[in-house]
């Protein structure tokens, strides 16, 4: 039982060190300059508007939506109409991380849950994550009109040794996961290495931005599908002696509607990440694109979800704006998840 418990737990030191890079990032406005440099000699008004969002939506930080839709305020329109076109480039390009980032729980859960190396999961992965790419482009570019957007002129100093220096390290740490190198090698010098350039030496201050109730969080949820993965059988056969079947389409179907509606009453990714690993654990690893699918799609449509009220009071979005282009990505996602059963 302890063996079960302890194994994957190691990855929690990936969610600490993140939190500890998103803390000095954002303490100390390490990025501002790339901002800067981008909004100043980028042409195109949708693609600084597209890349701006890129990048907020990929910073490991709590609230990155609120980060992103303050900059993107600085971007819109005061035309009401089009202004609210902002709400979903605040929130889409926010949320494609769930599906890809080393960075995240989403995808830290199931490595661990699992043991799949970062390519292992995104040769599973990588359709749901190429639709909605196609997706957040289709909006921004037939969508988004070069007009709705107001470009202030900015006469910041850009520091290019400040991008050297604070951005290129957190770029190479992400490509080294990414390229297959062990996380605690990349993070654990990439915190050192922040530590001292911004002179962050106070361990109380370093251990205060790590939210240590997300980390037990997560350190249960890999302990709960450590057990549920050896215990199958035995849940299969109570399943079976209540007169419930899993395995028919009736069950699983009532199992996938379930699993949806626990996403949407939720609206949390930590607990939809926790759905989706509990729930493929007991089906297989072939089913993760289906409950990351389903779960994703009720926790973006959930009326708990906070991203959809920060858009609406920064940009003046109506929510049946946010319904239908939210709805379009949860359908695609979904309908991709399914076709590769028959694949």
């Amino acid at each position: 039982m302890i063996e079960l418990i302890l194994k994957g737990q190691l990855y929690l030191f990936l969610i600490i060190f993140v939190m500890m890079v998103a803390g000095m990032i954002k303490d100390n406005n390490l990025f501002s300059d790339v901002f800067t440099f981008l909004k100043r000699n980028i042409k195109s008004n949708r693609a600084v508007v597209a890349i701006f969002s890129a990048i907020t939506g990929c910073m490991p930080i709590k609230g990155r939506v609120t980060v992103s839709a303050g900059l993107l305020d600085t971007m819109a329109s005061k035309d009401p109409i089009k202004r609210e076109k902002f709400g979903p480039i605040d929130f889409m390009p926010t949320h494609h991380y769930y599906f890809w980032s080393p960075l995240e729980k989403t995808v830290i859960l199931p490595m661990a849950a699992f043991g799949l190396t970062y390519a292992g999961f995104m040769q599973i992965m990588w359709p749901l994550l190429a639709i909605t790419l196609a997706y957040i482009l289709w909006y921004l570019i037939f969508v988004i009109k070069d007009d709705d957007i107001e470009l202030a002129k900015t006469d910041s100093v850009i520091k290019v040794s400040r991008i050297t220096r604070y951005v290129f390290p957190y770029i190479i740490a992400i490509g080294s996961i990414i390229a297959g190198v062990n996380f605690l090698w990349s993070f654990s010098a990439l915190v050192l290495y922040y530590m001292i350039v911004t002179q962050t030496f106070d361990l109380k201050k370093l251990f205060g931005y790590v939210d240590w109730k997300i980390v037990g969080m997560v350190a249960v949820i890999i302990a709960l599908a450590n057990i549920v993965r050896t215990s199958t059988n035995d849940i299969y056969d109570f399943m079976g002696a209540t007169g419930f079947d899993p395995n028919s389409y009736l069950g699983f179907g009532a199992i996938s509607l379930l699993a949806f509606a626990a996403a949407w009453l939720l609206g949390s990714s930590s607990r939809f990440g926790a759905i989706t690993v509990i729930l493929t654990a007991l089906y297989g690893i072939e089913y993760l694109p289906w409950f990351f699918a389903v779960d994703f799609a009720g926790y973006i449509l959930s009326p708990m979800h906070k991203c959809v009220a920060i858009g609406k009071m920064y940009f003046g979005t109506k929510l049946s704006y946010y319904g239908k282009l939210l709805g379009g990505w949860a359908i695609l996602v979904t309908a991709v998840s399914g076709a590769l059963f028959y694949v």
